[in-house]
């Protein structure tokens, strides 16, 4: 059998190699996940002691995906079922004859295994089918961890996926900052890599049907770029982030500062921003107090959280040596603001969001539009960014026509550990509620920014 007749000409100088990472991304026709159903049964078939195991996020989309892969890419090498290997569904495995396993997993799952691996033949290969199904590099690394160990010659992670559209998506993150390691190859691939006949017409008229009508999807779709940011609700590109001593550097002075507070509850995160306009003409998210009681036992009370906010705002105040314009919270939030008045007479302006949510987004896009707003890149800012680059549209919303925002908490990666210096608290989950306050804020001060007569 010649490699060269089964794999695409994008994989022949990459087939064989024993990186320890081999990330493969592009579009749809590319053959990645084929190249990889024959690389894992090939590398299982010629070396003593090298088992495998194939994973997707979810157990039950195995069978039906990279389990029948695998035999593809056997029956591709010239191995016969039950003579050169047997399969076999409870559990969803392949035995080769020589004694190595191609074993295969959900996420979800995975941990039941590691007692059923036969120490003598250990995992060599681990290969992540459909990359952008998990859920953080995290997840990866976790499992990663799981089966090398025991390896001193070599193990290979396999990555395939075709690129999300959101270049802030995490993989697409990930992608980028493993192009400097010298431990990872990266092999990008689409269909025109591909011997037409392998494809047929049919799917190779229908990319070029898509080419002319609708270019963008086709070079998402076919070509595996990342081509913008279809459901994100900003362009977190429109937000300059500066130096933090980038004010006193160019003797920037601020002349006066708002204060925006988004109200949580039992699960909801508290914050309140600190937005300064400068002496330049541009508007600065100075600092911001963030706390998330979000799985977290002991929960602070409106008192609590109205003291810190107090404190958070002297120091502000003292800091830049200025005063207060405006004071704004969300207009749902009636403890929090009795308590803020209640304690310190703070008559924090209850912004009125009866609007529709789409209404409130599109004052914020008009401020972004200007290219005067920025922020600070300090530590307690980062939450900001954070929720930014991951505030999307709910899936399937924008198509009902009523687009709602996605306001899931979603879990910050431990590599990536939040706390806020103003709260003394660490967080463990993000949310919106940044984007929240910069709505609330915008709304509150429309003539002032310029966007109201």
């Amino acid at each position: 059998m010649k490699l060269s007749e089964i794999i695409a000409p994008s994989f022949w100088k990459t087939f064989n190699s024993k990186k320890p990472r081999q990330i493969d991304k592009g579009g749809r026709g590319s053959t990645k996940t084929s190249k990889n159903a024959i690389k894992v049964p090939f590398h299982c078939w010629e070396e003593e002691k090298c088992s495998a195991i194939v994973i997707r996020k979810y157990q039950n989309t195995l069978r039906d995906s990279v389990y029948k892969e695998i035999k593809r890419g056997l029956k591709r090498l010239g191995l016969i079922e039950n003579v050169d290997y047997t399969c076999t569904i409870q559990p969803l495995r392949v035995k080769l004859n020589n004694g190595n396993t191609i074993y295969f997993a959900g996420a979800d799952d995975y941990e039941k295994l590691k007692g059923l691996i036969d120490e003598n033949t250990p995992i060599k290969i681990v290969w992540f089918e459909e990359l952008t199904e998990f859920k953080d590099e995290e997840e990866i690394e976790q499992i990663i961890a799981t089966f090398s160990r025991g390896n001193d010659d070599w193990f290979i992670s396999l990555f395939s996926f075709n690129p999300p559209k959101n270049k802030y998506h995490w993989v697409n993150q990930w992608v980028e900052k493993m192009k400097g390691r010298d431990d990872v190859l990266i092999t990008d691939s689409d269909y025109r890599t591909v011997p037409a006949k392998w494809l047929g017409q049919m799917f190779i008229d229908e990319a070029e049907r898509l080419s002319k009508y609708d270019p963008k999807r086709y070079r998402w779709i076919y070509l595996g770029e990342v081509i913008g940011m279809e459901g994100m609700i900003y362009n977190p590109e429109q937000i300059e982030w500066v130096d933090a001593d980038y004010l006193e550097k160019n003797k920037i002075r601020i002349i006066y500062i708002d204060f925006v507070v988004d109200g949580g509850h039992q699960t909801s995160a508290t914050t309140c921003g600190c937005i300064g306009f400068g002496s330049d003409g541009y508007w600065y998210l100075l600092d911001l107090y963030y706390y998330s009681p979000h799985e977290k036992n002991n929960k602070r009370a409106p008192s609590q959280l109205s003291k810190d906010i107090f404190d958070f705002e002297m120091t502000m105040l003292k800091k830049y040596n200025t005063a207060i314009d405006n004071e704004t919270i969300d207009s749902a939030e009636g403890a929090l603001r009795n308590q803020l008045y209640s304690d310190y007479g703070k008559a924090f302006h209850p912004v009125n969001k009866g609007e529709n949510k789409e209404k409130l987004i599109e004052y914020s896009y008009d401020l972004l539009s200007l290219g005067k707003f920025r922020a600070l890149n300090n530590s307690n800012n980062w939450i900001f960014k954070k929720e930014i680059e991951n505030y999307m549209w709910l899936e399937g919303s924008i198509e009902k026509g009523k687009p709602i925002p996605d306001k899931s908490e979603k879990e910050i990666p431990a590599t990536e550990q939040y706390y806020n210096s103003w709260s003394k608290d660490i967080s463990y989950y993000y949310a919106d509620h940044t984007c929240d306050f910069f709505q609330y804020w915008v709304k509150d001060n429309l003539r002032k920014l310029g966007l109201k007569e």
